[in-house]
């Protein structure tokens, strides 16, 4: 009789025991790493699954990698925005028009608004580490040059001093290194001399520099106005018959550079008044006496408002010219084709001086010759478009910026404006040109006429982060479900597996027990 040695089991050979031990290896290294098979070959019928879940896992691991770094730039550039917003709401407060304590030629607001000026430019020149943030898709160098290098310039090229000063130079018709200080500036308008009837009022060109004539209204007995309405325009003033009574009164409107109207009012008072205002002019004996004095007024109050308002009117419209530049496309073209934004500058006139220029220079040579304050892209049409990120199927946020957008450069053009331009304690007219400028420097920060606002370029950077964050949500949740199902596919059951093990290892126990036993046995034994 045969005795089998080979195994408990009825046909189970050495090769079966192989098997056993193998199956219980593999189900050990299931335990451990908690996967059904190294391959996806092991998987079975579900392998198509399980790649297909992970590559989905992948790319929306991409998706998240571009989110992350998306929050992290708009982060960036909503605290730059913030900190605009914050640095010229302190600029308003501090620009006080009845606060005028000089220090070095500038009042306590002045200072407070060169300082964010400062601070701005470093806002705007904010970067993540590896792009600036507010340089369009120029994101290598800083958008914003230096402020000390865009407001006194660089080398050969002049920086925005130099362009307000000889803005203010064709503006009040004077080559003075102080054209607002001084007494001969006429405001580019010529007026008939003392004892010279009519009296004229003209301008001295036609060109956009200077003040310019509009309206006159009211009536004043035994004097006639009349309006040429040009370019140039002027006005002829005419004594008639008849004499002026008190309380009559003739309106002179003026435009100034900044578009904004101003009026003299001039009213006839009794000649032997004991107080007569600064606007108010003597009847005299005859209504030539009363237009010779009614003359005289008019050119005092003229000069208060060359040395006065003019100026502060000039220095805002200079700020517009340097940092929003040139717009014209015709202008523009060349040849040579200049980018957008290239300060405007003047060509002297035929003094060889500013104080009687007529026009602008070319984009061309004011390229040559002019700092540009903005270093960063010209061409994009919509900032947002300038960075953008796919954040999902389907689904890309832009959240580009730029810093010459209309709100950003025109904060930094008044603040600009407020901190350069310089006073004198000495000089009549400096308190109402400070007066004239503080408004205008607070409604341009204020953006009230303005179509873009720092908040509207906040609310559509929020929206983008808003899309970015909805997003990282949906992906957060997908990541979850295709998790559970990589799980239920390429995972095992612990316990199961256990039960597995240690039913096998049983078995195996029993086979070798049972083998060993038998491959003992004789014939003498078994008899």
């Amino acid at each position: 009789m045969a005795i089998r040695t080979s195994g408990i089991l009825t046909g189970m050979g050495p090769s079966d025991f192989v098997r056993m031990k193998n199956q219980v290896a593999d189900l050990q290294r299931q335990l451990g790493s908690g996967q059904k098979s190294e391959t996806y070959g092991g998987l079975g019928a579900d392998r198509g699954f399980a790649l297909a879940f992970r590559a989905s896992m992948s790319q929306i691991s991409s998706w998240q990698q571009n989110i992350s770094l998306v929050s992290t730039r708009i982060s960036i550039i909503e605290t730059s925005l913030n900190g605009v917003q914050k640095t010229a709401a302190s600029a308003k407060t501090s620009l006080q028009p009845n606060e005028f304590t000089l220090s070095s030629g500038r009042t306590i607001g002045q200072v407070a608004a060169a300082d964010g000026l400062d601070a701005v430019v470093s806002m705007l020149n904010a970067n993540d580490g590896s792009r600036y943030v507010f340089g369009g898709r120029k994101t290598a160098t800083p958008p914003v040059r230096d402020s000390s290098v865009f407001l006194n310039g660089e080398g050969s090229k002049n920086g925005f001093n130099t362009t307000l000063l000889q803005r203010m130079q064709a503006d009040l018709g004077v080559a003075t290194a102080s054209p607002e200080r001084n007494p001969a500036a006429t405001g580019r308008l010529t007026v008939s001399a003392s004892g010279v009837q009519p009296v004229t009022i003209a301008e001295d060109g036609a060109h956009p520099f200077g003040l310019k004539i509009g309206t006159v209204s009211g009536a004043v007995d035994g004097i006639a106005a009349t309006t040429t309405a040009g370019p140039p325009a002027s006005v002829s003033i005419a004594a008639g018959s008849g004499n002026a009574s008190v309380g009559q009164s003739l309106k002179f409107n003026f435009t100034l550079p900044d578009g904004t109207t101003e009026t003299i009012s001039l009213t006839a008072t009794a000649a032997d008044a004991d107080v007569v205002a600064s606007n108010e002019f003597r009847i005299g004996a005859t209504s030539a006496e009363t237009l010779d004095n009614l003359r005289g007024v008019l050119g005092t109050q003229l000069g208060k408002l060359v040395g006065g308002k003019l100026a502060a009117a000039s220095a805002v419209k200079a700020g517009e010219d340097f940092f929003k530049g040139e717009t014209n496309p015709a202008a523009l073209a060349g040849p040579p084709p200049v980018e957008t934004g290239v300060p405007k500058r003047l060509v002297a006139g035929v003094s060889g001086t500013m104080a009687d220029a007529v026009a602008y220079d070319t984009p061309q040579n004011a390229d040559a010759t002019t700092v540009r304050w903005y270093q960063g892209d010209r061409e994009s049409t919509n900032p947002r478009l300038t960075a953008s990120a796919e954040v999902d199927s389907a689904q890309t946020v832009s959240y580009g910026a730029r810093a010459d957008e209309e709100a950003l450069r025109t904060t930094v053009q008044y603040l600009a404006v407020a901190g350069s331009l310089r006073f004198d304690a000495s000089d009549p007219n400096a308190l109402e040109r400070y007066q004239a400028l503080t408004p205008r420097v607070v409604s341009g920060l204020s953006m009230e006429k303005a179509t873009q606002t720092v908040e509207s370029i906040r609310v559509e950077i929020a929206a983008a982060n808003t899309g970015a964050a909805s997003a990282k949500k949906r992906h957060t949740d997908s990541t979850a479900m295709l998790g559970g199902l990589l799980t239920d596919i390429e995972g095992v059951d612990d316990n199961e597996v256990a039960v597995q093990i240690l039913a096998m290892q049983t078995n195996l126990q029993a086979s070798f027990q049972t083998t060993s036993m038998l491959s003992q046995l004789s014939l003498l034994k078994y008899l």
